[in-house]
């Protein structure tokens, strides 16, 4: 496994740093306690010893002669296995988008929502678009982003001493951590993932394990960071380091610089800003993150760009603050570029729901369905064609309602759809995104034309229904009953049409299914019935009629 150190001032050396590590142990290191005026070993010991440790043996360890005077100013040594420790919790923060959280007791599955209380053994899963942040008992922070898992291994603080033992699992995903500078020997911060951990005495670091690596991006205090060979690598503020399993050594990497933000919109009449930066050096795609806080406790964007630009979601009217940052070809993640937007009173576009991007409508009427937007009391929507928006081919206000069905038939082909909210003061908002979909109506065949089998004069039938779109298929089913349990014909045709040989008599059912050009097959209709003439029966009427005529 890789060990990470990290440590403040008065670096000693990698080596030294992870002796530092293991000297960290509970079973083998003092607490220091400073005495305040009025304090007596009696008070001491029950305020901070296990209710097992007597003051006696306080006095003891400390060679105090007279328990009844303890000068102020001087130091108790208390070993760290006397003191009292309890359960720790942690408390979330904020939470954005969807997260769940599992306790090893219950075994099943909860919403995770601000202000919940999670004790050791929770365990945190994100959405792909959910964020959350957490407070631990030293006041120490950690965001949760998108599509993690992380498990609260052990959450212990030590009474009244104001150290705490938090130890986390990243089984997957993203965090980025702010841990105040702890003080006190007991005093732990470590993360584990699948390839390394990390030990944290007090700085601000991210983390992420995906595909069997761990990257970590440093950019307060200093990490020493060692491969299972013992060589270790000291990264200082400002510099990253991939761990792979079974690494030999770790290279300190320097982080990419922050972007710079100078040219972003601080005041914006859009509700989606475009941002745009000078590309920065080795870097192959960008993070930018949004959040209604300064301190980013909750994400209302997370997403990647490859090129130095990105346009925001709808964001409501408010202040927002985003942060983007460089992404290597290492993966690591660089310095962060913070800046402030604000939007004003625009109302926000609806998420267009249906028709979908690259969709396809199959039936002859077109129906448009978004979800509600806040504030807003009505629609507008367009759709366009070849002409573009200059020239909708459709354009209507919708008033308290999700849905619309268009006025008039369109013909097959290709469209665009958008759409954009109405506020109470009769004031439009920009439109959201122009979705386009392809109108290819697939048509019920509910008429099949069967007279020449009812004729019964001919060597050859044909069958013949309405042609459906260009490309499209058929599929032609006869049968001698209604349920088609046993077709006589199954046949695929590329035409509204086939030709049989000439049909035996009797009641047939039949049916013609479209097929479109992508495999899509559209309703199977109700079968059609018709009777075909004996023609055996034909002849022998004949016949008879003829004796009859010779006998007269």
């Amino acid at each position: 496994m890789h060990k990470w150190a990290i440590r403040g001032k008065g670096w000693l050396g990698c080596g030294l740093a992870i002796l530092l590590l293991a000297s960290w142990s509970a079973q083998a290191q003092d607490w220091a306690y400073r005495v305040r005026p009025g304090d007596t070993l009696w008070d001491v010991t029950g305020a901070y010893l296990k209710p097992t440790i007597p003051w006696q043996r306080l006095q003891e360890h400390n060679g105090i002669t007279n328990p009844y005077a303890l000068a102020p100013g001087s130091t108790l040594r208390i070993p760290l296995q006397w003191l009292d420790s309890q359960p720790a919790r942690a408390k979330v923060v904020a939470v954005q988008g969807s997260a769940v959280t599992r306790t090893t007791a219950a075994g099943t599955d909860a919403p995770v929502t601000a202000g919940m209380s999670l004790a050791s053994g929770a365990v945190l899963k994100t959405s792909p678009d959910a964020s959350l942040s957490l407070q631990f008992a030293d006041g120490s922070r950690l965001l949760l982003l998108g599509g993690s898992e992380l498990l609260l291994d052990r959450l212990t603080r030590f009474g009244r001493s104001g150290m705490a033992d938090t130890r986390l699992r990243l089984q997957r995903g993203r965090i980025g951590n702010e841990v105040r500078r702890l003080r006190g020997p007991a005093a732990n911060f470590i993360v584990d993932t699948p390839s390394a951990s990390s030990a944290v005495r007090g700085t601000r670091f991210r983390v992420e394990a995906a595909d069997g690596r761990t990257h970590t991006e440093v950019l307060e205090g200093r990490v020493a960071v060692s491969a299972r060979s013992q060589r270790g690598a000291l990264v200082r503020p400002g510099f990253g380091a991939v761990v792979a399993a079974g690494q030999a050594a770790v290279t300190p990497v320097k982080l990419l610089p922050a972007p710079k933000l100078a040219q972003a919109p601080l005041l914006s009449q859009s509700t989606r800003p475009e941002l745009a930066w000078p590309a920065v050096p080795g870097a192959t795609r960008y993070r930018v993150q949004v959040s209604e806080s300064a301190t980013f406790d909750s994400l209302r964007v997370d997403a990647e760009s490859d090129a130095p630009a990105f346009t925001l979601p709808a964001l409501g009217t408010g202040r927002y603050f985003v942060r983007v940052r460089s992404i290597g070809a290492n993966g690591l993640e660089g310095r962060d570029a913070v800046v402030q937007v604000r939007i004003d009173g625009q109302p926000v576009p609806p998420y267009s729901i249906a028709p979908a991007a690259a969709s396809v409508v199959r039936t002859p009427e077109v129906t448009l369905n978004w979800t509600g937007a806040p504030d807003a009391v009505a629609y507008e929507y367009e759709v366009a064609g070849s002409g573009g928006y200059a020239q909708p081919v459709a354009r209507a206000r919708v008033d308290d309602a999700t849905s619309a069905r268009l006025p008039d038939t369109l013909p097959p082909g290709d469209y665009t759809w958008r759409i954009r909210s109405v506020d109470r003061q009769g004031k439009a908002g920009p439109f959201g995104d122009s979705l386009a979909f392809t109108l290819r109506p697939l048509v019920e065949v509910t008429a099949i034309d069967g007279g020449e089998a009812e004729a019964g004069n001919t060597r050859e039938v044909t069958f013949r229904w309405p042609a459906g779109q260009p490309g499209q298929r058929y599929r032609f089913q006869m049968s001698r009953t209604p349920d088609f349990s046993e077709a006589q014909v199954d046949m695929l045709v590329d035409q509204p049409e086939i030709t049989l040989p000439r049909l035996r008599g009797g009641t047939w059912y039949l049916r013609a299914q479209t097929i479109d050009v992508d495999g899509f097959e559209g309703p199977v209709p109700a079968p059609q019935v018709i009777d075909v003439p004996c023609r055996l029966c034909r002849i022998g009427a004949g016949a008879g009629a003829l004796l009859i005529l010779l006998a007269l």
